[in-house]
């Protein structure tokens, strides 16, 4: 269930640079590199001649040179070099159309013509030097829908991330509310008057009872903004806006972008970012540990999932679980599989 005509995350900013990238998405094998003035290529990463991958091979300036037969390829694809003969025309291989903002360099996956950098979700605080940032991707064995799942349910944080920002009130004390808005999708978790878990009370100002939200919002294929928030009992914004939509007295926000690299596996990008002064320098080394525990719990989840599924004699898929019960919390996944579902059939 891939939507090509879309922008992926295909690397970090900064794993992109003069040593050439070999990256899987949506399961066309990529080359990724910096000219010598910055600007990030992406090419298919397959040397038109024996197909040996170019990623193996040396940037030369700003062209890429194979290390098979010494073909030379520049920033569009184009063959422009054979050793000891004239380059055939209209020989090269495929350019793909980039965009490089907020820390992500975005490929676009589908038609050429159809590449609009409008259309690219963009995450600003991930640049904003006012707040700080940690970031991780990870290299998951399991179909991206797992992950679109997990995060469009944050019950399962009481059970999932006990030991660091989870506990039975998540699941138990939540009033959860669900929406959508066009090709976004909105789940909201408030909880009022609950103990604080480790996290929260370890780093900001309540480790007792106090009130903590949530808000996860989707937009296809694989963008996610969560808003962590928290506040004394009772705590509301001066001006009469929603709580939900600010971190309160304490909180966070934390971003995923899910790009499919196969069938069966998957990158996801994560970044948190927090307001300076939200946690002293003295601090953020073990609260981004914390925060990285998290995303590697989740991972195992999704693993553990992927392997289930595939062992599973009646032939269940991350497409169709198989699922034998439906509880409440699957509403926002459910409707983030209806709206993939029509967008990919094109009455979304």
């Amino acid at each position: 269930m891939f939507l090509r005509d879309n922008w992926y995350v295909a690397a970090w900013s900064d794993e992109v640079g003069r040593t050439p990238l070999a990256r899987t998405v949506l399961g066309e094998d990529l080359l990724l590199y910096r000219t010598q003035a910055g600007a990030a290529i992406v090419l298919e990463n397959r040397c038109a001649h024996r197909r040996l991958p170019l990623s193996l091979g040396r940037l030369v300036g700003d062209t890429v040179e194979c290390a098979y037969h010494g073909l030379v390829y520049d920033e569009t694809g184009r063959c422009t070099k054979i050793p000891g003969q004239d380059p055939p025309r209209n020989v090269g291989v495929k350019a793909y159309p980039v965009v490089e903002r907020d820390q992500f360099v975005l490929v676009w996956m589908g038609a050429p013509a159809r590449a609009d950098p409008a259309k690219v979700i963009s995450f600003p605080r991930l640049a904003d030097r006012d707040w700080g940032v940690t970031k991780v991707r990870l290299h998951v064995a399991g179909n991206f829908l797992l992950i679109l799942d997990n995060l469009l349910d944050l019950s399962h944080v009481a059970y999932v991330h006990g030991t660091t920002i989870g506990n039975a009130a998540v699941a138990e004390n939540a009033e959860v509310k669900f929406s959508q808005s066009g090709n976004m999708i909105r789940v909201t978790r408030e909880m009022s008057s609950v103990l604080a878990a480790r996290t929260y009370a370890e780093f900001g100002p309540h480790a007792g009872i106090f009130d903590r939200w949530q808000i996860s919002e989707y937009r296809p294929p694989g963008y996610f903004l969560i808003n962590n928030g928290s506040g004394k009992c009772g705590w509301a914004t001066t001006d009469g806006s929603s709580r939900l939509d600010t971190q309160g007295e304490w909180g966070f926000q934390v971003y995923h972008c899910i790009t499919p690299e196969t069938e069966k596996t998957s990158h996801q990008f994560w970044a948190l970012a927090h307001e300076l002064n939200a946690v002293p320098p003295e601090g953020r080394p073990e609260f981004y540990r914390q925060s990285h525990q998290v995303i590697l719990e989740d991972q195992v989840v999704y693993e553990a999932q992927q392997r289930s599924l595939d062992t599973d004699p009646a032939g269940a898929s991350a497409e169709n679980v198989g699922t034998r019960v439906v509880i409440g919390a699957d509403r926002g996944l459910q409707m983030a599989r209806r709206l993939l579902s029509e967008l990919q059939t094109g009455s979304a």
